[in-house]
Protein backbone atom coordinates (compact mmCIF):
# COMPACT_ATOMS: atom_id res chain seq x y z
CA UNK A 1 0.00 0.00 0.00
CA UNK A 2 1.32 3.47 -1.07
CA UNK A 3 1.63 6.51 1.27
CA UNK A 4 0.16 9.68 0.01
CA UNK A 5 2.27 12.58 0.97
CA UNK A 6 0.98 15.77 0.59
CA UNK A 7 2.48 18.97 0.22
CA UNK A 8 1.85 22.02 2.72
CA UNK A 9 -0.39 24.66 1.25
CA UNK A 10 1.37 28.25 1.44
CA UNK A 11 -2.09 28.81 3.59
CA UNK A 12 -1.09 26.44 6.55
CA UNK A 13 2.99 27.71 6.26
CA UNK A 14 1.34 31.34 6.64
CA UNK A 15 -0.22 30.65 9.86
CA UNK A 16 2.13 28.28 11.22
CA UNK A 17 4.17 31.53 10.48
CA UNK A 18 1.51 33.98 12.15
CA UNK A 19 1.11 31.94 14.60
CA UNK A 20 4.40 32.08 15.98
CA UNK A 21 4.62 35.98 15.39
CA UNK A 22 1.97 36.33 17.59
CA UNK A 23 2.93 34.01 20.64
CA UNK A 24 5.93 36.14 20.74
CA UNK A 25 4.28 39.30 20.53
CA UNK A 26 2.12 38.07 23.40
CA UNK A 27 5.44 37.44 25.30
CA UNK A 28 6.95 40.49 24.17
CA UNK A 29 3.67 42.83 25.67
CA UNK A 30 3.81 40.70 29.10
CA UNK A 31 7.55 41.95 29.43
CA UNK A 32 6.56 45.31 28.45
CA UNK A 33 3.73 45.45 31.05
CA UNK A 34 6.18 44.27 33.75
CA UNK A 35 8.14 47.04 32.96
CA UNK A 36 5.40 49.63 34.27
CA UNK A 37 5.10 46.98 37.29
CA UNK A 38 8.76 46.92 38.35
CA UNK A 39 9.52 50.55 38.01
CA UNK A 40 5.83 51.66 39.62
CA UNK A 41 4.80 53.77 37.09
CA UNK A 42 1.48 54.93 35.55
CA UNK A 43 1.13 55.66 31.96
CA UNK A 44 1.05 54.67 28.13
CA UNK A 45 3.63 53.00 25.90
CA UNK A 46 3.42 52.88 21.58
CA UNK A 47 5.36 51.17 19.95
CA UNK A 48 6.26 49.99 16.44
CA UNK A 49 8.68 47.16 15.79
CA UNK A 50 9.89 45.71 12.21
CA UNK A 51 7.21 43.13 11.79
CA UNK A 52 3.95 44.82 13.08
CA UNK A 53 1.30 45.83 11.27
CA UNK A 54 0.53 48.91 13.14
CA UNK A 55 1.57 50.25 16.41
CA UNK A 56 0.51 48.65 19.41
CA UNK A 57 -0.06 50.40 23.07
CA UNK A 58 0.35 48.91 26.37
CA UNK A 59 -1.09 51.34 29.57
CA UNK A 60 -1.04 50.93 33.65
CA UNK A 61 -1.82 52.96 36.56
CA UNK A 62 -4.61 55.86 36.05
CA UNK A 63 -5.37 59.16 34.04
CA UNK A 64 -7.86 59.74 37.04
CA UNK A 65 -7.49 58.10 39.94
CA UNK A 66 -10.24 59.77 41.67
CA UNK A 67 -13.11 58.57 38.87
CA UNK A 68 -11.09 55.23 38.36
CA UNK A 69 -10.44 56.61 34.52
CA UNK A 70 -7.14 54.09 33.15
CA UNK A 71 -4.53 55.27 31.02
CA UNK A 72 -4.96 54.31 27.72
CA UNK A 73 -3.31 55.08 23.90
CA UNK A 74 -6.21 57.84 23.79
CA UNK A 75 -5.72 59.72 26.85
CA UNK A 76 -4.00 63.41 27.11
CA UNK A 77 -0.93 63.69 27.99
CA UNK A 78 1.18 66.99 28.28
CA UNK A 79 3.41 66.92 25.37
CA UNK A 80 6.21 68.96 27.31
CA UNK A 81 9.06 69.85 25.27
CA UNK A 82 8.10 67.07 22.69
CA UNK A 83 6.03 69.84 21.12
CA UNK A 84 9.22 71.71 20.24
CA UNK A 85 9.40 69.22 16.93
CA UNK A 86 5.62 71.15 15.89
CA UNK A 87 7.02 74.15 16.13
CA UNK A 88 10.13 73.15 14.26
CA UNK A 89 7.87 71.94 11.77
CA UNK A 90 5.89 75.18 11.27
CA UNK A 91 8.78 77.04 11.15
CA UNK A 92 10.49 74.25 8.08
CA UNK A 93 7.29 75.37 6.57
CA UNK A 94 7.75 79.12 6.60
CA UNK A 95 10.77 78.78 5.09
CA UNK A 96 9.89 76.28 2.26
CA UNK A 97 6.93 79.25 1.35
CA UNK A 98 10.12 81.74 1.53
CA UNK A 99 8.59 83.91 4.15
CA UNK A 100 11.63 83.12 6.24
CA UNK A 101 15.15 81.53 6.36
CA UNK A 102 17.27 80.04 8.29
CA UNK A 103 19.32 83.32 8.42
CA UNK A 104 17.07 85.30 9.00
CA UNK A 105 17.66 87.37 11.97
CA UNK A 106 15.95 87.76 15.66
CA UNK A 107 15.99 91.39 15.56
CA UNK A 108 13.67 91.34 12.50
CA UNK A 109 10.40 90.71 14.77
CA UNK A 110 11.93 91.42 18.38
CA UNK A 111 14.91 94.15 17.89
CA UNK A 112 14.15 94.55 21.67
CA UNK A 113 16.11 91.53 23.06
CA UNK A 114 20.06 92.25 23.59
CA UNK A 115 22.50 90.63 20.32
CA UNK A 116 19.56 90.04 18.48
CA UNK A 117 21.07 91.38 15.44
CA UNK A 118 22.97 88.62 15.66
CA UNK A 119 20.74 85.83 16.36
CA UNK A 120 19.24 83.59 13.20
CA UNK A 121 16.23 81.20 13.37
CA UNK A 122 18.87 78.52 12.76
CA UNK A 123 20.48 79.07 16.38
CA UNK A 124 17.20 79.13 18.07
CA UNK A 125 16.04 75.70 16.14
CA UNK A 126 19.77 74.28 17.45
CA UNK A 127 19.61 75.94 21.01
CA UNK A 128 22.67 78.30 19.74
CA UNK A 129 21.32 81.43 20.17
CA UNK A 130 22.60 82.33 23.89
CA UNK A 131 19.70 82.85 25.49
CA UNK A 132 19.11 81.42 28.62
CA UNK A 133 15.97 81.47 30.74
CA UNK A 134 14.89 79.08 34.04
CA UNK A 135 11.25 78.07 34.46
CA UNK A 136 9.65 80.67 36.48
CA UNK A 137 5.99 80.60 36.67
CA UNK A 138 3.57 83.80 36.05
CA UNK A 139 0.80 84.52 39.34
CA UNK A 140 -1.72 84.50 37.00
CA UNK A 141 -2.82 82.24 33.45
CA UNK A 142 -1.49 84.11 30.65
CA UNK A 143 -4.44 83.91 28.03
CA UNK A 144 -2.73 85.02 24.30
CA UNK A 145 0.29 84.04 22.16
CA UNK A 146 1.57 87.70 22.85
CA UNK A 147 1.14 87.92 26.52
CA UNK A 148 3.81 84.19 26.42
CA UNK A 149 6.03 85.92 24.45
CA UNK A 150 6.05 89.14 26.24
CA UNK A 151 6.80 86.97 29.10
CA UNK A 152 9.29 85.01 27.98
CA UNK A 153 11.30 88.10 26.02
CA UNK A 154 10.81 89.63 29.83
CA UNK A 155 12.50 86.68 32.00
CA UNK A 156 15.13 85.86 29.57
CA UNK A 157 19.22 86.24 29.36
CA UNK A 158 20.44 86.66 26.50
CA UNK A 159 24.23 86.01 26.48
CA UNK A 160 25.72 86.42 22.71
CA UNK A 161 27.85 83.25 23.30
CA UNK A 162 26.53 81.49 21.07
CA UNK A 163 27.21 77.64 21.88
CA UNK A 164 24.79 75.05 23.04
CA UNK A 165 22.59 75.59 25.86
CA UNK A 166 19.22 74.15 25.91
CA UNK A 167 16.26 76.89 26.76
CA UNK A 168 12.71 76.89 26.30
CA UNK A 169 12.69 80.41 25.41
CA UNK A 170 14.11 79.60 22.12
CA UNK A 171 11.04 77.67 20.82
CA UNK A 172 8.39 80.50 22.77
CA UNK A 173 10.38 82.75 20.22
CA UNK A 174 10.16 80.66 17.63
CA UNK A 175 6.33 80.13 18.23
CA UNK A 176 5.93 84.30 18.24
CA UNK A 177 7.70 84.98 15.27
CA UNK A 178 5.36 82.26 13.47
CA UNK A 179 1.99 84.59 14.27
CA UNK A 180 4.08 87.33 13.40
CA UNK A 181 5.18 86.47 10.09
CA UNK A 182 1.62 84.37 9.31
CA UNK A 183 -1.29 86.75 11.36
CA UNK A 184 -2.20 83.95 12.54
CA UNK A 185 -2.13 82.34 16.17
CA UNK A 186 0.04 79.61 16.88
CA UNK A 187 -2.81 77.41 17.24
CA UNK A 188 -4.33 78.66 13.96
CA UNK A 189 -1.26 77.86 12.16
CA UNK A 190 -0.89 73.92 14.24
CA UNK A 191 -4.55 73.83 13.12
CA UNK A 192 -4.27 74.05 9.40
CA UNK A 193 -0.97 72.71 8.88
CA UNK A 194 -0.52 69.39 11.28
CA UNK A 195 -3.77 68.56 13.05
CA UNK A 196 -6.17 69.25 10.51
CA UNK A 197 -3.92 67.23 8.06
CA UNK A 198 -3.23 64.28 9.78
CA UNK A 199 -7.04 64.57 11.44
CA UNK A 200 -6.15 64.73 14.94
CA UNK A 201 -8.58 64.89 16.73
CA UNK A 202 -7.34 65.16 20.92
CA UNK A 203 -4.29 67.52 19.81
CA UNK A 204 -4.79 70.80 21.31
CA UNK A 205 -3.42 73.63 23.58
CA UNK A 206 -4.10 74.16 27.21
CA UNK A 207 -7.62 75.45 27.68
CA UNK A 208 -10.79 74.48 30.52
CA UNK A 209 -11.30 71.40 28.66
CA UNK A 210 -7.20 70.17 28.89
CA UNK A 211 -7.81 70.67 32.47
CA UNK A 212 -10.50 69.20 33.35
CA UNK A 213 -10.40 65.75 30.99
CA UNK A 214 -6.24 65.23 30.48
CA UNK A 215 -4.18 62.53 32.60
CA UNK A 216 -3.62 64.08 36.43
CA UNK A 217 0.15 63.85 37.46
CA UNK A 218 0.75 61.77 40.84
CA UNK A 219 3.62 61.81 43.41
CA UNK A 220 5.56 58.58 42.57
CA UNK A 221 5.15 56.23 45.56
CA UNK A 222 2.22 57.16 46.17
CA UNK A 223 -1.62 55.44 45.47
CA UNK A 224 -2.96 58.55 43.95
CA UNK A 225 -1.67 61.26 45.94
CA UNK A 226 -1.93 64.24 43.13
CA UNK A 227 1.56 65.83 41.86
CA UNK A 228 1.68 69.81 42.32
CA UNK A 229 0.71 71.41 39.16
CA UNK A 230 1.12 74.83 37.29
CA UNK A 231 -1.00 75.87 35.11
CA UNK A 232 0.37 79.27 35.16
CA UNK A 233 3.90 77.32 33.95
CA UNK A 234 2.25 76.02 31.20
CA UNK A 235 0.43 78.80 30.02
CA UNK A 236 4.13 80.72 29.48
CA UNK A 237 5.45 77.53 27.62
CA UNK A 238 4.13 78.85 23.94
CA UNK A 239 5.39 76.25 21.26
CA UNK A 240 7.56 74.72 23.98
CA UNK A 241 5.46 73.03 26.33
CA UNK A 242 1.32 74.24 26.35
CA UNK A 243 0.55 71.33 23.93
CA UNK A 244 -1.66 68.14 24.94
CA UNK A 245 -1.80 64.71 22.48
CA UNK A 246 -2.72 61.40 22.86
CA UNK A 247 0.32 58.88 22.75
CA UNK A 248 -1.19 57.73 19.60
CA UNK A 249 -2.02 60.93 17.90
CA UNK A 250 1.88 61.91 18.81
CA UNK A 251 2.79 58.75 16.80
CA UNK A 252 1.16 59.75 13.75
CA UNK A 253 2.64 62.88 14.12
CA UNK A 254 6.05 62.18 14.50
CA UNK A 255 5.40 59.15 12.03
CA UNK A 256 4.28 61.54 9.07
CA UNK A 257 7.15 63.78 10.03
CA UNK A 258 10.16 61.62 9.45
CA UNK A 259 8.30 59.98 6.35
CA UNK A 260 8.37 63.13 4.74
CA UNK A 261 4.23 63.34 4.48
CA UNK A 262 5.07 66.96 6.35
CA UNK A 263 8.01 68.01 5.02
CA UNK A 264 10.00 67.04 1.99
CA UNK A 265 13.00 64.96 2.22
CA UNK A 266 14.84 67.88 1.42
CA UNK A 267 13.01 70.19 3.54
CA UNK A 268 13.51 67.69 6.10
CA UNK A 269 17.23 67.45 5.66
CA UNK A 270 18.05 71.19 5.74
CA UNK A 271 15.68 71.17 9.56
CA UNK A 272 17.44 68.48 11.07
CA UNK A 273 20.98 69.53 8.78
CA UNK A 274 20.90 66.08 7.29
CA UNK A 275 19.82 64.30 10.58
CA UNK A 276 23.69 65.58 11.52
CA UNK A 277 24.63 63.90 15.12
CA UNK A 278 23.19 66.50 17.43
CA UNK A 279 20.09 68.68 18.46
CA UNK A 280 18.25 69.72 15.81
CA UNK A 281 14.46 71.15 15.46
CA UNK A 282 13.26 69.94 18.51
CA UNK A 283 15.07 66.09 18.24
CA UNK A 284 18.76 64.54 19.04
CA UNK A 285 19.79 62.88 16.34
CA UNK A 286 22.33 59.85 16.47
CA UNK A 287 23.80 57.70 13.27
CA UNK A 288 20.77 55.31 14.13
CA UNK A 289 17.66 57.56 14.96
CA UNK A 290 16.35 60.47 16.80
CA UNK A 291 15.09 61.03 20.16
CA UNK A 292 13.19 63.57 21.83
CA UNK A 293 12.15 64.12 26.10
CA UNK A 294 10.55 66.32 28.07
CA UNK A 295 9.65 66.70 31.51
CA UNK A 296 7.25 68.80 32.67
CA UNK A 297 4.77 69.02 36.19
CA UNK A 298 4.69 65.68 37.02
CA UNK A 299 4.49 64.93 33.37
CA UNK A 300 7.44 62.50 31.53
CA UNK A 301 7.33 61.90 27.49
CA UNK A 302 9.97 60.42 25.75
CA UNK A 303 10.18 59.46 22.07
CA UNK A 304 12.62 56.80 20.21
CA UNK A 305 13.32 55.34 17.49
CA UNK A 306 15.99 53.15 16.31
CA UNK A 307 16.29 53.38 12.15
CA UNK A 308 18.73 50.73 12.04
CA UNK A 309 16.40 48.05 13.92
CA UNK A 310 12.99 49.71 12.93
CA UNK A 311 11.85 50.21 15.90
CA UNK A 312 10.28 53.01 17.32
CA UNK A 313 8.13 54.04 20.79
CA UNK A 314 6.72 56.75 22.71
CA UNK A 315 6.68 56.68 25.89
CA UNK A 316 4.31 58.80 28.10
CA UNK A 317 4.14 58.99 31.83
CA UNK A 318 1.26 60.84 34.70
CA UNK A 319 3.24 58.90 37.71
CA UNK A 320 7.55 58.69 37.06
CA UNK A 321 10.37 59.82 39.23
CA UNK A 322 12.60 61.48 36.69
CA UNK A 323 14.18 61.42 33.66
CA UNK A 324 16.70 58.86 34.36
CA UNK A 325 13.79 56.37 35.08
CA UNK A 326 12.25 57.14 31.78
CA UNK A 327 15.30 56.78 29.53
CA UNK A 328 16.43 53.10 31.41
CA UNK A 329 12.78 52.27 30.32
CA UNK A 330 13.54 52.98 26.93
CA UNK A 331 16.68 51.05 26.71
CA UNK A 332 14.64 48.08 28.49
CA UNK A 333 11.58 48.38 25.59
CA UNK A 334 14.65 48.73 22.69
CA UNK A 335 16.02 45.31 24.21
CA UNK A 336 12.93 43.43 24.20
CA UNK A 337 11.67 44.56 20.70
CA UNK A 338 15.22 43.33 19.30
CA UNK A 339 15.06 40.12 21.40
Amino acid sequence: MGFLFLKPSKISEKNIIRNIIEKKEIGKQEQLSDIFKKDKVWGTLVYQSGHLKGPKSISAGYANYTKREKNSATTDYMLASLQKGYTATLIQMLIDEKKISMTTKLSQFYPEIKYSTKITIRELLDHTSGIQMGETAPKVMLTSDASAVEWTIHHLKSTGKMYWNYSNANYTLLAGIITKVTGKSYAEILNENIIAPLKLKKTSELDNSIINNAAKTYNYGSNGVLHAMSYELVSSELGCGNLYTTPIEYFKFVSALQNNRLLSSAALNQLTRNRLEAYSGGYYYSPTGQRADGVDNGYFDFYYADNVKHNSMILMLNKGISDAQGRSMIQQIENILTA
